[in-house]
């Protein structure tokens, strides 16, 4: 079972910056909406809320892995 850790979202924070700040990488947004998601219709905080936080997966999926087989390649 994966570490979580947890993280204060200040006010005004949005998942892409959270993931930039958290992982050094916007492309994990699922991995901290999968963590949250009672906050995932969240799009910018208003006020602090605390957020799970799970390890940064070793990989990310890549862009092209989630594109139909016609436009990979």
């Amino acid at each position: 079972m994966p570490r979580m850790k947890q993280h204060m979202a200040a006010q005004g924070d949005c998942w892409d910056l959270l993931s930039w700040r958290l992982y050094n990488d916007e492309g994990f947004i699922h991995i901290l909406l999968a963590a949250n998601p009672a906050l995932r219709n969240i799009v910018q905080f208003d006020e602090p809320t605390m957020i799970n936080v799970p390890d940064r997966p070793a990989t990310r999926t890549q862009t092209s892995d989630l594109l139909p087989p016609w436009k990979q390649g």
